[in-house]
């Protein structure tokens, strides 16, 4: 159970109703992670959970031959692993914190059952989940052009 005053102090929250906060602080936990714990590593399978980063930071990085390669950093209010949440599959990248970092963590299961139980809270969360990656692709295609490569090409 997280708090509900931790949950209005945080942008990804902002669009929900006081009924709203209140199902999420009963379903949410939060958790603890200090510098250089993985949260999740790459083809991970099984958990298929999001988090959501009330204070700290993490880096999200995927494996390259022998190295490692960061592709995000993500601090306070951001949130990652919703990819897995909304469409069970092996992680895509590890995530690692990179400094005390607290996290929220909202699960699968949740996230499923409130398509049945809260669908208001469903649609909110899947307008947020297009828009952050819209603009992830957006950044990344930008990334890519600047390699030469990406859509930007086409």
């Amino acid at each position: 159970m997280v708090d509900i005053s931790v949950l209005k102090n945080l942008d990804f929250f902002k669009n929900f109703t006081e009924e709203e906060l209140k199902v999420f602080s009963q379903r949410l936990i939060m958790e603890d992670y200090n510098t250089d714990d993985y949260i999740f590593r790459e083809n991970q399978i099984g958990d298929d959970s999001m988090f959501i980063i009330v204070n700290g930071a993490v880096k999200i990085c995927k494996k390259q031959k022998t190295e490692e390669k960061v592709i995000a950093n993500l601090k306070d209010g951001e949130f990652f692993g919703e990819m897995s949440m909304i469409l069970p599959a092996p992680r895509s990248a590890s995530v690692v914190a990179i400094k005390p970092t607290k996290l929220i963590r909202f699960s699968d299961r949740d996230y499923n059952s409130f398509k049945k139980d809260y669908p208001s809270i469903v649609v909110k969360l899947n307008e947020m989940f297009l828009k952050v990656l819209v603009n992830r692709l957006r950044e990344t295609d930008k990334k890519l052009v600047k390699e030469g490569y990406g859509i930007g090409l086409l």
